[in-house]
């Protein structure tokens, strides 16, 4: 009997201290582990003439998200080594160049279970092109891939027209805020009556492409540039290592500016060193204090 419960008591033990291991060593999944909004590498081919890169945005979670849609940014940063890919709307701290009627953004929804795959290809060598102002770096190739996806993990088409919704109920009119205003001025408005200028927005003929896209209840909002004035924007960011894509810029390569810069300066030393023994060669003109010659 005692050797019966002997065993019963070690087969106990032994199953509890399994359980610990496997609970420290995190190998049990739990429920909420994928319930998340992923950004998954498909495809990353660098050939002679092209780079193509792919990817699928998958959304793990139970409600809607909208992510953008549109190209907006491709720059080498200023650590000289990332190529840098912004498909973001949101862009704290650099404002936009221009464009006129004005910059369209597509944001496209992507429901619970779904996943959209995605892929951008670019002629080599890749070329600046942005329409976010930024710091760029040079070099004549890129080492490293850094991609960004701005998404908002809510129903962005119910932001919007509760947005507008609360304009009305307060009977608030942007067009009583003085413009232009200063930068200073207009971050504060964005901060805390941004929604105002949104619905200002949603109101003008010119951009009736916007509040039609939200009335449609289809799976795309075209929005205009909201100066940063619809917060919430999440970003899905993705980073490949170890690659070799040929860049190019209206600047040349840093490190051909520091040889030139080396090169000049070593030029400079020369033309010292034998100016310097030339004038060693010259006799001394002795001035008399009296006369001057």
């Amino acid at each position: 009997m005692r050797k019966s419960i002997s065993l019963i008591a070690a087969f106990f033990l032994c199953v509890v201290l399994a359980l610990c291991s496997e609970v420290e060593s995190g190998d049990v999944p739990t429920a909420k582990e994928d319930d998340v909004v992923k950004l998954v590498l498909t495809k990353l081919n660098v050939d002679e003439q092209n780079f193509e890169m792919g990817w699928t945005i998958v959304n793990n979670t139970d409600h809607d998200v909208w992510f953008c849609d549109s190209a907006t940014d491709w720059f080498m940063d200023t650590d000289n080594e990332t190529l840098v890919i912004r498909r973001r709307y949101n862009i704290r701290g650099g404002g936009v160049i221009w464009e006129s009627p004005g910059p369209r953004f597509r944001y496209s929804r992507l429901r619970p279970g779904e996943q959209k795959v995605k892929s951008i290809t670019g002629a080599l060598p890749v070329e600046p092109d942005f329409l976010f102002k930024v710091s760029q770096g040079n070099a004549e190739h890129a080492r490293r891939v850094t991609l960004e996806i701005g998404y908002y993990d809510e129903d962005l088409r119910a932001l919007i027209l509760e947005i507008v919704n609360v304009r009305d109920k307060l009977g608030c009119d942007w067009s009583a805020i003085p413009y232009p205003t200063p930068q200073s001025t207009e971050e504060v408005f964005n901060r805390f009556f941004g929604g105002v200028r949104i619905a200002r927005l949603f109101d003008i003929s010119t951009f009736s492409y916007f509040r039609d896209s939200v009335t449609s209840g289809g799976d795309e909002i075209i929005a205009p540039y909201f100066r940063q004035a619809l917060h919430g924007e999440l970003v899905l960011r993705l980073e490949v290592d170890n690659v070799s894509i040929p860049y190019r810029s209206k600047y040349p390569p840093l490190a051909s500016q520091a040889a030139k810069s080396d090169k000049n300066l070593q030029n400079k030393k020369t033309d010292t060193t034998k100016l310097a023994k030339a004038d060693s060669k010259k006799p001394l003109k002795q001035e008399d204090s009296g006369t001057g010659k």
